[in-house]
């Protein structure tokens, strides 16, 4: 049995709300938790536990503090604007928290001084590790208060010789009081992306890509919601907020073709380019809100077998429910990181003719309260 996490920091950090169970007892809170949410509709299957519940984090946000002379790394802390201080994050990959440990000698050596958001002094504000599991490919983004600083090129050359997995080394520019990822990036070292496999596709990831954090339970998360959708040669399939096109092109082998719609641009063309990347010629991608492009792929006359719908914490824009709903699709498949949101928009969907068929739980994120959920609904019209 995997024991309650190790870290003297968790208490201050908050990062992981459930440190003080062990990995049965976490699952068995987040299945109750799962069986109160959808009770009166469902009974949940069981949840899809990890099989490794730590250092499963493939994307990790690092922030710099002196102390004592020397830079130190920690989590950040929004409300206080302050830093917990580790050496070592359970949750973070093992190269991760190797990087974030020389990168605090290397900012000591070439005088980049932390940035502190009290005092509004310093120059790096942060860094974020992004790692590509499969493929052993790690990117940094230095998030600084200037996209350049002197001996920059040396600086890239010390970190990835004590690293050579390192393969994308970028700069970019906030003076936000908030973290953020940064603008104006400027590469240093590498390309502008890294490359990683999911669900047998080839991805590339860049600095402010979206791309789910834990890859191994992603794997397993994609993979449930293909299969309860059960898809046919003939389906044609509607993947709503479908970000760079992960859910849409594992789909596109399954079907027909694929048509997914995301408001963000960069997500779009990067969906674009992977699609091309895996050779695949049955996805197409719009850059739009997903309320207004359905309307109007409907009102195009498209027609639509089976909705993926994968949308932020918030849940589902209410005009874009009611799309759904008069496009008469025969199958939902929402997956969710929220299941407060889900189970209102699911309610939703079931006052207006279609049948909630199975919940399904996926443990994205161990040692935190969040679930990952999919369900899947039909509509009882057709």
């Amino acid at each position: 049995m995997e024991k309650a996490i190790y870290c003297q920091v968790c208490k201050k950090c908050n990062g992981c709300q459930l440190s003080n169970l062990d990995y049965k007892s976490q699952i068995k809170y987040k299945q109750s938790k799962l069986s109160h949410t959808f009770n009166t509709v469902i009974k949940p299957q069981r949840i899809i536990e990890a099989e490794s519940p730590l250092n499963y984090r493939n994307k990790a946000q690092i922030v710099f503090k002196k102390e004592k002379g020397k830079t130190r790394f920690g989590i950040y802390q929004s409300a206080e604007k302050g830093i917990t201080l580790t050496n070592n994050c359970p949750l973070h990959s093992e190269k991760a928290n190797e990087i974030s440990l020389t990168l605090c000698r290397l900012f000591d050596k070439f005088s980049l001084f932390p940035f502190d958001f009290r005092k509004r002094k310093g120059f790096v504000r942060s860094v974020v590790i992004r790692e590509g599991f499969t493929s052993g490919e790690v990117l940094l983004n230095i998030i600084a208060t200037k996209n350049t600083f002197p001996k920059e090129k040396e600086f890239a050359k010390a970190v990835t010789s004590l690293h050579p997995y390192i393969k994308s080394i970028i700069i970019s520019e906030s003076q936000s009081m908030k973290l953020t990822s940064g603008g104006n990036p400027r590469v240093i070292f590498g390309e502008e992306f890294i490359t990683d496999t999911l669900c047998g596709l080839t991805f590339r990831i860049g600095y402010n890509t979206f791309y789910q954090i834990n890859p191994v339970q992603t794997q397993k998360l994609y993979t449930k919601a293909i299969e309860m959708a059960e898809l046919k040669e003939s389906d044609s399939v509607l993947d709503a907020y479908c970000g760079i096109g992960t859910i849409s092109l594992a789909c596109a082998k399954e079907c027909k073709r694929v048509t997914g719609i995301e408001l963000n641009e960069s997500s779009i063309e990067n969906a674009k380019e992977n699609a091309r990347i895996n050779g695949i010629a049955n996805a197409e991608f719009y850059a739009n809100d997903v309320k207004k492009q359905i309307k109007l792929l409907l009102s195009k006359g498209e027609k639509f077998d089976v909705c993926f719908v994968d949308p932020p914490r918030m849940g589902c824009d209410i005009e874009f429910l009611k799309n759904i709903i008069n496009a008469d699709i025969p199958k939902i498949v929402y997956v969710s990181c929220n299941i407060e949101t889900q189970i209102r928009d699911v309610r939703f969907l079931i006052k207006n003719g279609y049948k909630l068929q199975k919940q399904q739980g996926v443990d994205l994120f161990p040692y935190t309260k969040h679930i990952e959920s999919i369900v899947l609904l039909h509509n009882t019209a057709i």
